[in-house]
């Protein structure tokens, strides 16, 4: 990364002391230099936290997830206000998790949705999680691995729903892919990690998740994951 922060250093000083100085045309190749560094620390980033996910020791807790979500809230505390967010979590069991993991999970999960909310309604997200067996969930045929659930097994179930503008059901198994874009970087920033980095937690705990949508009408998360 080291070559990349020089770059940026000599861009802000650039920008500080000699943007004046250029052309319309300078300023606007300047803008997109500027612009394309910065991406590709983003994504630079991204990909520490993917590659991060794999070779971390795995430390399993017995934690009450209201703990996490608080934690969460107050690390995005800005963020939420700035966009007026508000998140309901009023539900939630305890569930055997690697903390820091799943602390970056719903971080994940909350900016997702803060990003694609709807620009016209305050973001709205409710987090909820039961422990049932496996033969008591209804699950539609073909949403998950045949035979995954072994039905005398208890689950953490855990649903994020927001109310964002959604995306077409085609894609809800490409959007956990690395690299994976439903719109275009000029619509919404990032690097289309984010999701994959949120489906290399749920693995790493041995579980899945599946993902509900339509455009316009927010999306749904679905995260299983064994309760013991």
């Amino acid at each position: 990364q080291e070559p990349l922060r020089k770059i940026q250093t000599f861009a802000n000083r650039i920008l500080d002391k000699e943007f004046a100085s250029l052309s319309e045309s300078g300023k606007d190749y300047f803008h997109r230099m500027h612009n394309a560094a910065r991406r590709m620390q983003t994504l630079i980033e991204d990909l520490l936290a993917y590659s991060h996910t794999n070779v971390t020791e795995r430390k399993f807790e017995n934690m009450n997830l209201h703990k996490i979500v608080e934690e969460i809230k107050n690390e995005l505390r800005e963020t939420l206000e700035e966009n007026q967010v508000t998140i309901e979590a009023t539900e939630l069991c305890p569930a055997k998790i690697i903390p820091f993991q799943f602390r970056q999970l719903l971080n994940n999960l909350i900016s997702n949705a803060v990003k694609f909310s709807n620009p016209e309604t305050p973001p709205h997200i409710i987090i909820k999680s039961v422990i049932k067996s496996g033969s008591e969930f209804n699950i539609e045929k073909n949403s998950i691995p045949v035979g995954w659930l072994s039905p005398e097994k208890k689950y953490c179930h855990i649903t994020f729903a927001d109310n964002g503008i959604g995306f077409d059901p085609q894609y809800k198994d490409k959007i956990f892919e690395v690299f994976q874009r439903l719109h275009g970087k000029e619509e919404y920033e990032g690097t289309g990690i984010g999701l994959a980095i949120v489906k290399k937690i749920v693995e790493n705990h041995k579980g899945i998740i599946t993902a509900d949508s339509a455009l316009g009408k927010g999306a749904t998360f679905n995260i299983y994951i064994p309760a013991f």
